[in-house]
């Protein structure tokens, strides 16, 4: 099966589906058994059967419980910042039972900005997290930050200390939210004289996103190297993380009547248009179309689905066997990479 060999997705093994597995363990057993060393205060009672049941949907997953906010517990799965582990993190989430008065479930690590009142040991230092300012300057697109972190127990020890500093991010942001706003972390052990306090940042982000336009359609022309003209249609913001399931790209390449620049001819423009229209319909949620390319006599459709979803890359697919020559290539692309030369 190649490429879409589920034995070859992460978190899939021989047999049951892991996640399948994961919840019927929680049904069974997992749930009193978290419940009550938790009650307890007796973590050593479930640390190594939660891992061993985390470790077997994916490694590199990681997990936490703390106090719940509608629940009295939470369960999150993280992938750590891992974009290819996100989608994973969110097939749990999305196969977890509802949440019930006991607990509550998140694919990602949400805020916890009361954390920067408190004072904690990290790899064998301690650190007054209150006295954390940070530096946000706009970078140079305009849509995210670049957000340098200073804390007076900073040494420069770049290994040790930027961990605490993306800790910090997620703590005041949340994990999505970082990938979502934050370009770059910088650790600083000397304070600059513009920065803010931590606890500031959440504003500062709240601020920029206010600056940028409603999400939209966004059309670009440029020349290739070769000097034949190229045109691009973009969503924008074109971001994975607000759509973590959709991994697999898809390039639908579509030959066109083209005139001497190797642009449509007007005949051809009403073809590709219904062409994109039944496309797009015929996905409905299970993907989407990021991307239009056009040149050289070939427009290329950007679309991203889920690649554990056999039926929205069915789509794709029979679009390009009843219209040949048109192709269809599949490429699992869980950070969207392929089509970060429009962003």
């Amino acid at each position: 099966m190649g490429l879409f060999d589920r034995r070859a997705c992460p978190g899939r093994g021989r047999g049951t589906d892991p996640i399948v597995a994961f919840w019927q363990w929680w049904a069974d057993d997992g749930e009193d058994l978290l419940t009550t060393a938790t009650r307890a205060g007796d973590f050593e009672a479930y640390v190594d059967e939660m891992t061993r049941r985390v470790r077997a949907i994916a490694r590199g997953l990681e997990w936490e419980t703390r106090t719940g906010v509608d629940a009295e517990h939470t369960l999150c799965v993280s992938s750590g910042g891992d974009a290819a582990l996100r989608p994973v993190a969110e097939r749990w989430y999305r196969a977890s039972p509802p949440s019930s008065w006991r607990w509550e479930f998140l694919p990602a690590r949400s805020a916890r900005p009361d954390m920067l009142d408190s004072t904690i040991t990290y790899r064998g230092r301690t650190f007054d997290l209150s006295r954390t300012r940070v530096h946000a300057a706009v970078a140079p697109k305009g849509d995210g930050l670049i957000v340098s972190v200073h804390n007076p127990g900073f040494t420069g020890q770049w290994d040790d200390e930027h961990g605490l500093c993306v800790l910090l991010l997620e703590w005041l942001l949340g994990e999505d939210d970082v990938e979502r706003w934050v370009r770059r972390v910088d650790c600083i052990a000397d304070d600059v004289v513009d920065s803010i306090p931590a606890s500031d940042l959440p504003a500062r982000v709240t601020d920029l996103a206010r600056t940028l336009p409603d999400p939209g359609w966004l059309l670009m022309q440029g020349t290739l190297g070769t000097g034949d003209p190229v045109l691009v249609r973009v969503l924008r913001p074109l971001r994975w993380i607000d759509h973590p399931r959709f991994d697999l790209h898809t390039a639908l390449r579509v030959p066109f009547d083209a005139d001497g620049q190797g642009l449509p001819r007007p005949s051809a423009l009403g073809a590709l248009d219904e062409l994109e229209d039944a496309l797009v319909r015929g996905l409905g949620r299970r993907g989407m179309l990021v991307a239009a390319e056009t040149s050289r006599g070939i427009r290329t459709f950007h679309f991203y689905s889920d690649s554990e979803d056999q039926n929205g890359r069915d789509v794709l697919d029979a679009a390009a066997r009843e219209r040949r020559p048109v192709t269809a290539r599949h490429v699992l692309d869980p950070g969207w990479k392929k089509v970060q030369d429009f962003a």
